[in-house]
């Protein structure tokens, strides 16, 4: 079976790309931005920031989680200080500060235990340090505090995907997007399970209909070349393969360089 790259959590999440690997994925610049400004306690700065980030791209939904959680504080249902954490949390996380990130989390916890996205949050943080019984132990809370999160049952559909429960994944995956119907990445993960399981055609249906709802999804375009090769049709693969190259970001170093070894042997 081919190299498959699935979406990361989508906690402020959904992140974007998630590379199997254990340190947080490339972000853009201003985004760290909005972070740093938010964790100062300049909300409205920083919410300017993440209003910019999805002026210039809508699917960006690390700035969707981020605006969010200012709305919340907006709306008192949260302190100044349990924000300030989050976004500290956020900042250090996206430095590869995952101590820091963790302690940043069980501060707002600690002020606001009832705060759904602050377990969602830190769930993020163990997922993205792969201690994935503890990142569904806070899913699990915080789908506890409001049932109908669909973020947090992406998130533990990723995590149950990641040590290979795979009904327990379909079963949040199907949830997340039964809540919020273009929920894409909850789609894209849903077809890396079908792929994981060799069921190529259902992966190719979910994989397509991410790319329905974001065109420009590098993953989507990604798996849905590795998933053409698998079902024999090469020349429907190498039209993925150049969509995603199209799209990569400098978070997919590996992955261009594996699209291009392809389409050298697919073009030959």
């Amino acid at each position: 079976m081919r190299f498959l790259n699935a979406l990361v959590l989508a906690f402020f999440m959904v992140f974007g790309a998630l590379l199997p690997v254990m340190a947080a994925e490339w972000v853009p610049e201003i985004y760290l931005r909005g972070l740093d400004q938010a964790s100062q306690g300049k909300y409205s700065q920083g919410k300017k920031i993440f209003q910019e980030i999805l002026a210039s791209d809508p699917f960006y939904d690390r700035a969707v989680r981020c605006l969010k959680i200012i709305d919340d504080l907006e709306s008192r249902k949260i302190t100044d200080d349990t924000a300030s954490h989050l976004f500290k949390g956020l900042s250090h996380y996206y430095r590869d500060r995952f101590p820091e990130a963790l302690a940043e989390a069980d501060l707002a916890l600690k002020i606001n235990p009832r705060y759904a996205r602050a377990y969602n949050v830190r769930g993020g943080f163990y997922y993205g340090t792969a201690k994935y019984d503890q990142a569904i132990a806070d899913f699990d809370r915080a789908l506890e505090i409001d049932p109908a999160f669909a973020v947090s049952y992406y998130n533990r559909g990723c995590a149950f995907l990641q040590i290979r429960q795979y009904d327990r994944a379909k079963a949040d995956f199907d949830r997340a997007v039964e809540l919020e119907p273009k929920y894409y990445s909850a789609y894209h993960n849903r077809g890396i399970l079908y792929f994981q399981k060799g069921q190529y055609f259902w992966a190719l249906a979910d994989f397509n209909r991410a790319l329905e709802i974001h065109p420009k999804l590098p993953e989507g375009h990604l798996n849905q070349a590795l998933t053409f090769e698998e079902v024999g049709k090469e020349q429907e693969a190498v039209a993925a393969y150049k969509k995603f190259l199209q799209y990569a970001t400098p978070a997919h170093t590996r992955e261009v360089e594996y699209a291009r070894k392809r389409l050298g042997v697919l073009e030959k």
